[in-house]
């Protein structure tokens, strides 16, 4: 594992947050007291959040990071093991922030192709890394915007003959795919990111989360910023894990109610692609978001190699239902 990590990041420590009894606190700068202890730096460690969701995930405490979303992790993993000029591969289309991220750090970014159907060629891709030598491999599983999953057996392919940190990042995993966080102890190389966002329900308290072996996780502390998720997401976070009966409710409730919108939309002469995500991607020549942004509704219109794109995140039960009305008036 220490053969990826750039030379400086190896000369670091982490930051040590003191944690000693007290009566009175006055080593950390913080201003007076008068909300309900949000005067407080959070807990650094996030030591009673990090204890609930290593056991859920039945993993050690010491193989797991959090950070203000995957965005933050994912960016920390750039942080820890990207020289200048080194490259990052990935899938052309996946999540756009690979990119930039790759960009922000002066590495060299390369988009592996998929064809026409979003369909994935595991061997082609293994010749495409032999090719492009990457320092990482970042795979969005299930891929966004398609919503497809690569299969676990051709993950593992990958990740056995990779010479790169592979990054999996599931945030959508809940919804489908199959998620390789069981064997995370068995390969060196392997990074996996989740996050709240999605799942959870919980966008708005930017929450994600890293696996991986000490080693990783060791390095990736040496570059994070000290008190990097607030005390109201962490405690946001340990009520979502309180409650996982009422998260897999809606999980459930998604899957339905994806299957029910992809029915409607083939009805419509819409052509959608199977989804393994909480959104369903589809190809249409008319303006569809435009007609339903004047109706009040948003869905993601892309363009350049995804021109005449749309992707609509499954809603509840009656948001799908009036999306599916306007689209039939837009089509009539």
């Amino acid at each position: 594992m220490e053969k990826y990590v750039r030379d400086k990041i190896k000369e670091l420590k982490s930051y040590q947050v003191n944690k000693v009894p007290y009566t009175i606190k006055l080593d950390a700068n913080e201003g007076i007291d008068w909300n309900e202890g949000l005067n407080r730096y959070p807990d650094d460690s996030a030591e009673e959040l990090i204890g609930k969701l290593g056991k859920w995930l039945n993993k050690p405490t010491e193989q797991l990071v959090i950070g203000n979303g995957s965005s933050e992790l994912i960016e920390l993993t750039l942080k820890t093991f990207l020289d200048p000029d080194e490259c990052v591969v990935s899938l052309d289309p996946t999540f756009s922030m690979y990119q930039v991220f790759t960009t922000i750090y002066n590495g060299r970014y390369a988009g592996f192709k998929l064809n026409d159907d979003f369909e994935f060629d595991t061997d082609e891709f293994i010749k495409f890394i032999e090719e492009e030598k990457p320092k990482i491999v970042l795979l969005s599983n299930p891929n966004n915007p398609t919503g497809k999953s690569i299969p676990y057996s051709e993950i593992i392919k990958i990740v056995k003959t990779s010479d790169a940190i592979v990054v999996l990042d599931e945030a959508y995993i809940e919804f489908g795919g199959e998620s390789l966080i069981d064997v995370i102890d068995q390969y060196d190389n392997l990074i996996i990111l989740r996050t709240f966002s999605k799942a959870f329900g919980l966008a708005g308290i930017r929450l994600g989360y890293m696996v991986s072996n000490e080693s990783v996780i060791g390095y990736i502390k040496r570059v994070k910023s000290p008190y990097n998720v607030n005390q109201v997401t962490q405690a946001n976070g340990i009520k979502a894990l309180d409650n996982m009966p009422q998260i897999k409710r809606n999980i459930a409730l998604i899957k339905e109610e994806r299957s029910w919108l992809y029915q409607e939309l083939l009805k419509l002469d819409i052509l959608p692609v199977d989804s393994t995500a909480n959104f369903i991607l589809f190809k249409y020549e008319k303006p569809v978001a435009k007609y339903l942004l004047d109706e009040g509704i948003q869905i993601r219109k892309f363009s350049g190699k995804l021109d005449n794109y749309y992707r609509i995140t499954v809603g509840t039960k009656e948001e799908n239902q009036v999306v599916i009305q306007k689209l039939k008036e837009c089509i009539k």
